[in-house]
């Protein structure tokens, strides 16, 4: 199967990275999304938005020369525009809850690990 630039293809997470994503979007067709392609809002750490084996779709971005492929989540949403504007839809109050939700966790977690590495270097 050949992928074409601006295709929008089901895949499966087979990697994380700090640095993004590796998925798998046909059998021996893997691409990466860069860790800013992974969601609208900065994404600090991957592993709060994606886990290995995770279903996800995404927009082939580029093909280089080399072969390599770049894939995008963010631009894979039906509401993306390529401005970069969100456009309004009834869904979106849930995907800001979620996006929200999301970033207390995290910043929750840190908070947590920061209280727990000073306890241990007081004792």
């Amino acid at each position: 199967m050949s992928v074409q630039i601006g295709e929008v293809l089901q895949g499966k997470v087979l990697r994380l990275h700090d640095f993004g994503a590796f998925v798998e979007v046909a059998p021996e067709v893997t691409g990466l999304v860069h860790i800013s392609e992974v969601h609208r809002d900065f994404v600090e750490n991957i592993h709060a938005y994606l886990t290995e084996g995770q279903e996800v779709t995404v927009r082939v971005l580029a093909i280089k020369d080399d072969g390599r492929i770049d894939l995008s989540i963010k631009r894979a949403e039906m509401d993306w525009d390529d401005g970069g504007q969100r456009r309004s839809s009834g869904s979106k109050v849930d995907k800001d809850f979620n996006s929200r939700l999301r970033k207390f966790m995290h910043q929750s977690d840190m908070i947590q690990g920061e209280v727990r590495r000073r306890k241990r270097s007081r004792q």
